[in-house]
């Protein structure tokens, strides 16, 4: 079926936004795979090398200077979006290097073989865990080595469920409860969100108005994933039956001028 084909395809937008070939040869690079204007800068704020470009609008997209990139990974741990990968073409002839943030438990170790996914999440190939660096803020890169084929295609690593069903099969008490980040937007560790199931929130809306998941600058691209896999275990529901928040769009005040088609003057 259509449905079910895999998608190899990079987009256009990521295309355009890598370096010269040159470059790309010389060493690590950061690619900000982010097209979303929205009020973010902990790219520009983490970059020690002012290779960000500087922000004068904080809804601005990311640019990288490739020349001062040195591929350290500090903006791809500090992404909120987890819109930030490091990638190392010059890794060998027939493989590149890709760093790419992670934020799930358990961490996959050093040699590992791990399925591969692509940016809709569809498994496209295995790749071997090489190193995984977590930093002080809890999250992790984890790099992953690749066919070249792969460079732009592979973006995260499969979720294991551990039933045919689809439920995530641990008990809730299971759960290490340590500062272990669940979002990073409002900064809520994993022992709070316990804390709330525990008092029966057991909804994505009920948790979202309980403590502002979901309602950060990524607008729950890293914590909605968590929150799932959650309630699974916690409601034993497979995670397709696991109903989404309720979102709504941002509103300003309009003028009934504007409405009507009138323009100042300024008479």
């Amino acid at each position: 079926m259509p449905g079910n084909e895999v998608n190899l395809t990079v987009d256009q937008r990521i295309l355009d936004k890598l370096p010269s070939e040159e470059r790309r040869k010389k060493g690590p690079y950061a690619l900000f795979e982010c097209f979303q204007k929205i009020p973010c800068n902990p790219c520009y704020t983490a970059c020690k090398f002012h290779a960000v470009k500087e922000l004068t609008d904080i809804n601005e997209l990311p640019e990288t200077y490739y020349d001062k990139c040195t591929g350290c990974g500090l903006c791809a741990a500090h992404c909120s979006g987890l819109a930030v990968f490091i990638i190392d073409e010059s890794y060998s002839e027939t493989q590149s290097l890709i760093r790419i943030p992670y934020e799930y438990l358990p961490l996959p170790k050093e040699g590992d073989v791990v399925t591969a996914v692509n940016r809709e999440g569809q498994p496209v190939t295995t790749a071997t865990v090489a190193k995984v660096t977590t930093f002080k803020d809890k999250t992790s890169l984890v790099s992953l080595v690749v066919d070249k084929f792969y460079t732009h295609i592979v973006r995260g690593i499969q979720l294991e469920l551990t039933k045919e069903n689809g439920i995530y099969d641990r008990e809730p008490e299971d759960v290490i409860l340590d500062e272990s980040i669940v979002c990073r937007c409002e900064d809520i560790d994993m022992a709070t969100l316990q804390k709330l199931l525990d008092e029966n929130n057991l909804s994505l809306n009920e948790l979202k108005l309980e403590a502002r998941f979901t309602m950060g600058p990524c607008q729950g691209k890293t914590c909605t994933a968590l929150l799932v896999r959650e309630l699974s275990a916690r409601l034993h529901k497979p995670v397709e039956e696991i109903r989404g928040p309720r979102y709504r769009q941002p509103l300003r005040p309009v003028k009934v001028g504007a409405l009507a088609g009138y323009k100042e003057t300024g008479k």
